[in-house]
């Protein structure tokens, strides 16, 4: 059947959802998709040597040992191959477009070119400065008024700032301020051509990126899914194009939250909470150890840093084990998510994320 290309105001209109709704939203039981009432000031998007070492060895193991974000230790179920030492050009290419400071010509670029994986993270990047470039993300911003939120419900008993060192202030004023700039120049107008010109090369390219678009575009019961859907989410799984796993992660990321509710409420104070901080970055942290770029200048580490303080180390995966211990948190909880999320990738289980066909 051919795929009817998605209007570019609906695509930008289902993008512009998915920021406002960020990952807050919330499931019922039987796996209905609804909006969280409010933010309660977290939209939801590790540790230092001796952090990590307190907080005990990963389970995990890269795919690709040389992807900032990999955490250490293995994964025995998996029987991925190993990377080369030397990471490909397209992924050199991916982490120079969301490291410049000027996002807006990344995005035309990455629209413009000949490759699926940069054509799908102009999406991505146009997600990211949706959700950044407006007036009160650039207000939270703000070096002097900007507080970031724990990974864990905070006590009344705690200061309100959780940043304990200058040195990791002074490293979130400075890629607040990257943030702002890179964002700057960006415009709706122009995001919906960019769009428009990437989603028809991915269209031509047979990309599964635009058919799984069409699913935010429209009523999803994650928990009641219809055969071409379910199939549909199979399929990006084994396809394993980050740009696509990327919106997979926004479209079931209500189901993915229960999981990880589930995974750590013995002995936590409010699961919840902590499921809707933590699951999208498990969620990225799976795709950094599947190659994608995580370093501390890609757009996953820097959102990661403003609003949850993660800002220490090098990359994705170090900066939140950090914020997690900081927290009084055991990264072991993130670790066991985003091995979960790795073998549903690899096995290309729909579910293993908690996705279920519909009843005949």
């Amino acid at each position: 059947m051919r795929l009817r290309p998605v209007p570019v105001l609906l695509l930008l209109a289902a993008l512009a959802l998915v920021a406002f709704y960020g990952w807050n939203g919330r499931t019922a039981a039987d796996g209905r998709t609804v909006a969280a009432a409010g933010s309660a000031g977290v939209p939801g998007s590790s540790a230092n040597a001796a952090g990590v070492a307190a907080a005990g060895t990963s389970s995990i193991r890269a795919i690709d040992p040389n992807a900032p974000g990999g955490l250490p230790g293995q994964l025995h179920a998996s029987t991925a191959p190993v990377a080369s030492d030397s990471p490909p050009r397209r992924t050199v290419r991916i982490a120079e477009l969301q490291a410049s400071t000027a996002l807006a010509v990344s995005i035309r670029d990455a629209a413009n070119a000949d490759d699926v994986a940069a054509n799908s993270f102009a999406m991505e990047m146009i997600d990211f400065c949706l959700r950044n470039a407006s007036a009160a993300a650039k207000v939270q911003a703000n070096a002097g008024a900007w507080m970031p939120v724990r990974l864990r419900a905070s006590t009344g008993k705690e200061p309100p700032d959780p940043l304990r060192e200058a040195s990791e202030r002074t490293r979130m004023q400075e890629s607040n301020r990257v943030l702002v700039q890179a964002c700057k120049d960006f415009s709706l107008d122009s995001a919906k051509a960019d769009a428009n010109t990437a989603l028809q090369r991915l269209i031509a390219r047979g990309s599964l990126y635009p058919e799984l678009m069409n699913l935010v575009t429209q009523p999803l019961d994650l928990g009641a899914l219809t055969p071409e859907q379910y199939d549909l989410i199979g399929r990006s799984l084994r396809d394993r194009d980050a740009g696509t796993l990327a919106l997979l992660g926004q479209v079931v990321q209500p189901l993915l939250a229960n999981l990880t509710a589930n995974i750590s409420a013995q002995g936590m104070t409010d699961p919840r909470y902590y499921a809707d901080a933590v699951t999208p970055i498990a969620w990225q942290l799976a795709l950094c150890q599947l190659g994608s770029y995580c370093g501390q200048d890609s757009l996953w580490a820097r959102e990661a840093c403003l609003k949850f303080g993660a800002c220490t180390g090098d990359d994705l995966g170090t900066a939140v084990r950090a914020a997690l211990t900081r927290d009084g948190l055991n990264p072991a909880l993130l670790d066991k998510q985003v091995e979960q999320y790795l073998r549903a990738i690899n096995g290309g289980d729909p579910a293993a994320l908690g996705l279920r066909r519909r009843k005949p």
